[in-house]
């Protein structure tokens, strides 16, 4: 039997095409999409053959319920709903994993991530292992993997009770990473995005939008970026905005974005990368089940399987902030 599923094609196109149910292996579960969110590196997904292998079921921002559980399964039961870290599967003996540092198994993260290497969730099925779940309350939605993300990215910015941060692009994981940071009691939160319907919810996000004509008299007065935007523009913005000795958090991606050698040097400027994530996920649980993260207000749309494609579109264009498709018909 076949099921419809948003693909990242050989030939490296994203398309809607059937795919074959997923097989029930004794050490997996068969798990029911509820919704699965469209992540930033999704749209990005044909040009970035270094994580995304192509020729599988895109999908990594996802929750869902157990719809089978494998004979040799323990601690799972057909009906309890989950997300699903499509990180998980770690192996355990490399020396990353040994460190925690799990974010760089190379297993977990560049061969069989799930909607990167392996078949994800922007289908009715996923196939996944124990390791890959996360029991969640109910109500919560499937933006625990972009919230994530941006948990990470703040983490690593370090402390920033009393300073000034500055938020680079205003999409999800922007809004987010200002979310998380107001946790840490900045003096200062600024969002540069110049989108109007995404800078509109800086106030929500505790932050204070920061325009490129206000940017010029704030050159040199910001302790710590956080780049989301994966753009030239915004990187050089936020290179400009650093004042001497300030870190650069770069957790956005995109093509041909270049860091400026001269302010690197002349600034002293720390870069640090953040890549997927560790803990974070269960610890991001843990925020969005006691309330002090929100999320809800940022999902724009939630459309079926077959409008995916439009979704795609309507996010490349700046059109909406988050999209969540449905794969399952209610």
């Amino acid at each position: 039997m076949t099921m419809p599923a948003v693909v990242l094609t050989q030939e490296r196109e994203i398309a809607i095409e059937e795919r074959p149910r997923p097989t029930l292996r004794p050490d997996q579960v068969i798990v029911e999409v509820d919704l699965c969110g469209i992540c930033g590196s999704d749209l990005h997904s044909p040009q970035l053959p270094q994580v995304y292998r192509g020729n599988f079921i895109l999908g990594h921002e996802s929750t869902g319920h157990i719809a089978a559980v494998g004979a040799d399964v323990a601690d799972w039961s057909v009906g309890q709903r989950v997300a699903v870290n499509p990180n998980g599967n770690v192996c355990g003996v490399c020396k990353f994993c040994k460190a925690g540092q799990l974010n760089f198994c190379l297993q977990a993260t560049q061969e069989s991530a799930l909607g990167l290497q392996a078949d994800g969730a922007l289908a009715p099925l996923m196939a996944a292992l124990p390791s890959h779940l996360r029991a969640i309350p109910q109500g919560l939605a499937a933006s625990d993997a972009a919230a994530t993300t941006a948990f990470r990215g703040v983490e690593r910015a370090g402390d920033l009770r009393g300073r000034t941060v500055l938020v680079t692009g205003g999409g999800p994981i922007g809004q987010l990473a200002c979310r998380l940071a107001h946790l840490k009691s900045p003096d200062r939160l600024l969002l540069m995005e110049p989108a109007a319907e995404r800078a509109q919810f800086a106030t929500t996000s505790h932050a204070t939008v920061i325009t490129a004509e206000e940017a010029e008299s704030a050159i040199g007065s910001v302790d710590v970026a956080i780049e989301c935007s994966g753009s030239q523009s915004g990187t050089s913005s936020a290179l400009r905005l650093l004042a001497p000795g300030g870190t650069l958090v770069v957790v956005g991606v995109g093509r041909g974005t270049v860091l400026e050698t001269a302010d690197l040097l002349i600034k002293e400027i720390t870069v640090r990368g953040s890549f997927t994530y560790t803990d974070e996920f269960d610890r991001v649980i843990d925020l969005l089940a006691t309330g002090q993260l929100v999320v809800a207000d940022l999902t724009s749309v939630i459309t079926p399987l077959h409008d995916t494609l439009s979704a795609f579109d309507a996010l490349r264009a700046g059109r909406i902030m988050k999209a969540l498709i449905a794969p399952t018909p209610r």
